[in-house]
């Protein structure tokens, strides 16, 4: 009923994504770890860690995805083992441009790399004085700076795992034709009243629900559908609902929730087809409202 990676996989899939990540933790470390020493702010600097952490996944996953690799675990593991990589060059660049702060330049981050027993006393022997302060007063050290350190560790292979996986998942792969599927097309629709009965109904082949909804507005509660075709056969289709909700705080502030109904729904070809007719039909009456209202005011 629901697509899953066939859990396929070679040896040339995993190098070009060890090859595609591992070229992207170079340069994200090096700005990283050059990067971060002038940042203060505390909360700045955990949103340099989970950018870091979260580009370095997707150029991982992009690596997975021209690789052709099909295989949650694998994928979970290489970009796990490659995020884990990328956050060991930013601590020896790191390292090395806090030493050039201190008018150390004959120790460089390549050095540094290539030998961890050094890297490890060159931290432990900054841990012992910091090198910057949460708040005005001393310079964090000692375990607190560990902990910071775990955190960062953690943040930045934790989000690397994630959206390398994500991008993996992103479209289903055609075992047939050997290809990934592309999106056939993608619309907004009315939200509907009963998710769950149109998801039931959805799962039973059941689409005149969906085709009821009418066009959607992106202002409020609305759903997202979303087809991936195989290009080459065009028999294998995928579809995804999202349901957008938005709800406004006490202040007036827009809080968007979004969840989803159904992922990689298979889809037979009639049925990819409706969708097809839905989304084109949706589109034409789209680009017909705004000429009414050009004719309207040119009336005035």
């Amino acid at each position: 009923m629901y697509y899953k990676h066939s859990g396929r996989f070679n040896l040339a899939g995993l190098v070009i994504a060890a090859l595609v990540g591992g070229a992207a933790s170079l340069v994200l470390a090096f700005a990283y770890g050059h990067g971060v020493i002038y940042i203060p702010e505390v909360r700045l600097a955990a949103l340099a860690t989970l950018a870091f952490g979260a580009l370095v996944g997707l150029a991982t996953g992009q690596g997975l995805v021209w690789g052709k690799v099909r295989n949650d675990s694998v994928g979970m593991a290489v970009s796990g083992a490659i995020s884990a990589l990328a956050l060991y060059l930013s601590w020896a660049m790191w390292v090395s441009a806090i030493l050039e702060t201190q008018h150390v330049t004959d120790v460089s981050w390549t050095q540094l790399a290539q030998h961890p027993g050094a890297l490890w006393h060159l931290m432990c022997l900054i841990n012992q004085y910091g090198t910057w302060a949460i708040s005005s007063g001393s310079a964090t050290n000692g375990w607190a700076l560990w902990l910071i350190w775990f955190f960062e560790a953690a943040l930045v292979i934790g989000a690397g795992v994630f959206a390398g996986i994500g991008i993996l998942g992103h479209h289903p792969f055609c075992e047939s034709c050997g290809c990934w599927c592309s999106r056939g097309a993608k619309f907004v629709l009315a939200a509907p009243q009963n998710v769950p009965q149109l998801k039931l109904q959805l799962e039973a082949n059941d689409f005149r629900s969906l085709e009821s909804l009418g066009s959607g507005n992106k202002a409020t509660d609305h759903l997202v559908v979303a087809l991936d075709s195989c290009e080459r056969c065009r028999q294998f289709h995928t579809m995804s609902l999202t349901h957008t909700t938005i709800r406004k705080s006490k202040t007036g502030k827009p809080t968007i929730s979004n969840t989803m109904i159904v992922q990689h729904l298979l889809v037979g070809a009639g049925q990819a087809d409706v969708v097809r007719h839905l989304s084109d039909t949706l589109g034409q009456a789209t680009e017909t409202v705004p000429k009414v209202n050009a004719a309207a005011a040119g009336k005035k």
